[in-house]
């Protein structure tokens, strides 16, 4: 999965140089359907790396307000050990717009995730729901360049609440992006490179 974030990450690097003089005309867009490829490690339970996909869609409503939906899937089986996890998030986010290519956006929403183990024999399950609010910045590099970074803290009904940054590149061809990002949590890191349609 690691190697999946590499190759990106230097093709948009190499883009940006050789368009770096080109004006920019877009800001980043709110309307899209996206799917990743996700690897997750938990700091209290390194047996297992959780791989599987993520998707997201997000769309503007008007006068800056956008709405967003997530779900998450990944597995591991490790020694005749299953691990699963499950994770649903809706949010409705406020877009600032700092200039013709940078914005900056905050998000609350509502969420719930479900961790489940078994063998054969035996199954152990956890999950909670919780409250988060985010808040990120995006920023157009080239017209077909973008980064972006963000915050965020989620209020568990069970269990520790969680804080967490992100960070993240996508370099588009039209309507059509590929992009690698990094979300590090409070206990759990996440690994993803993703496909992006914009509409």
């Amino acid at each position: 999965m690691y190697k999946l974030l590499i190759a990106p990450t230097c093709f948009l690097a190499a883009s940006a140089v050789f368009a770096a003089d080109k004006p920019i005309n877009n800001a980043p867009s709110y309307d899209f359907a996206q799917v990743s490829l996700v690897q997750t490690e938990f700091a209290d339970i390194d047996m297992f790396t959780p791989k599987g996909f993520e998707f997201k869609a997000s769309k503007e409503f008007g006068m800056n307000f956008f709405g967003e939906a997530t779900y998450f899937m990944a597995d591991d089986k490790t020694q005749e050990v299953n691990m699963d996890v499950d994770r649903w998030k809706v949010a409705l986010g406020y877009i600032h717009h700092l200039s013709n290519r940078t914005v900056l956006d905050g998000k609350i929403g509502y969420g719930e995730i479900d961790i489940k183990i078994n063998d054969s024999d035996n199954a152990v399950s956890a999950g909670t729901e919780y409250f988060t609010g985010e808040a990120n910045i995006r920023h157009m590099i080239t017209n077909n360049l973008e980064v972006y970074g963000g915050l965020e803290w989620q209020k568990w009904d069970e269990g520790s609440d969680q804080k967490a940054y992100k960070l993240g590149t996508q370099y588009f061809w039209d309507s059509i992006a590929v992009g690698g990002e990094y979300t590090k949590f409070s206990d759990s890191e996440v690994f993803a490179a993703f496909v992006r349609y914009s509409f």
